[in-house]
């Protein structure tokens, strides 16, 4: 089984549960990792031998634990439940590692067949002789930039361009309207920002802030919209569902009100989080098997269009 941060988080939470010290524990779960991760656990347990704690060695690396990890470490080392907080870390990435699996296998496919179009449909019109190599090579890149264009574009904006920005806002605007995508997306983003207050909120973080850094996780603009109202109610002295808009889902509103009314909203918001996990899990499931569909219906046009061409110059070069 390949090593992840899930794994070792995993296996921390459990060493530390079982009562082995901290400085111990981290060195035993870094020898089971991969050179990246093991370096990065060692540079933990030398900051822990030097008297910091775990989160101001985490947010040292970033590109490593990232800026959640350490905040949930960081209030969990504060209210003494660093363990917990470690197992729902490890959850946590489980979950993401498992979306991101199921969105790259459905993608591998339909990348390969329009690899594989590009360049074999071009080719008999190649060999007929019509414009050589060149006009070749031209008709692989034109069939390729219609995908990568549009590719390199849009993870420009997400990478590149501020979260709350307008390309972003318009993007994730789009992206909630595409058929399965859609709500692919959007039950993902609701999952974030329940996986986030809830974490935030077990490991003692003020309601105020819990809801702050949640609406700042979800990874879609209309999603942080529709619950960023939350931070200022909550900090109005408010519930924060008073905040939400009204255009959440009415089963999310319900129960996430229900939870606040009966001061369980710690549990609701592992319910809601797992909830909205599922259904991001079944709709990025659904999109692997339809992603292959569009990417057929998209070289079938390719095909097609190469074809008559290639009549076309059979048409002149055959009286």
């Amino acid at each position: 089984m390949k090593a992840t941060i899930a794994l070792a988080y995993h296996n921390l939470a459990m060493m530390l549960n079982a009562g082995v010290p901290l400085l111990r524990s981290l060195t035993t779960v870094a020898e089971g990792l991969d050179r990246r991760l093991s370096t990065a656990f060692h540079d933990l347990a030398d900051g822990a031998s030097h008297g910091n704690t775990l989160a101001q060695t985490m947010a040292k690396r970033p590109c490593v634990f990232g800026l959640l990890d350490a905040m949930v470490v960081r209030a969990a080392e504060t209210s003494g439940s660093l363990p917990e907080a470690l197992a729902l870390l490890s959850r946590w990435h489980e979950f993401q590692q498992s979306i991101r699996k199921k969105t790259l296998s459905g993608m591998t496919l339909p990348v390969v067949l329009i690899h594989a179009t590009a360049i074999l449909a071009p080719l008999p019109g190649s060999l007929l002789g019509a414009g050589g190599v060149s006009s070749y090579l031209a008709a692989v890149v034109g069939i390729l930039s219609l995908f990568y264009i549009p590719a390199a574009v849009i993870f420009g904006i997400v990478h590149f361009m501020p979260s709350q920005g307008t390309l972003r806002t318009t993007l994730d605007r789009l992206t909630v309207r595409i058929p399965i995508l859609g709500k692919a997306v959007y039950a993902l983003a609701l999952s974030r920002y329940c996986w986030v207050f809830y974490m935030l909120f077990k490991a003692g973080l003020p309601i105020t802030k819990c809801a702050e850094k949640a609406a700042s996780a979800t990874g879609n603009a209309v999603v942080t919209a529709q619950v960023r109202g939350g931070t200022a109610s909550a900090k109005a002295g408010n519930q924060v569902s008073d905040g939400f808009s009204a255009s959440l889902p009415v089963e999310f509103l319900n129960i996430w009100r229900v939870g606040e009314e009966t001061g369980k909203l710690e549990d609701v918001t592992e319910r809601l989080a797992g909830n909205t996990g599922q259904d991001a899990d079944f709709m990025f499931t659904e999109l692997a098997c339809w992603l292959p569909r569009f990417a057929y219906a998209a070289v079938s046009a390719v095909i097609i269009y190469f074809i008559f061409r290639n009549f076309g110059i059979i048409t002149q070069v055959v009286p």
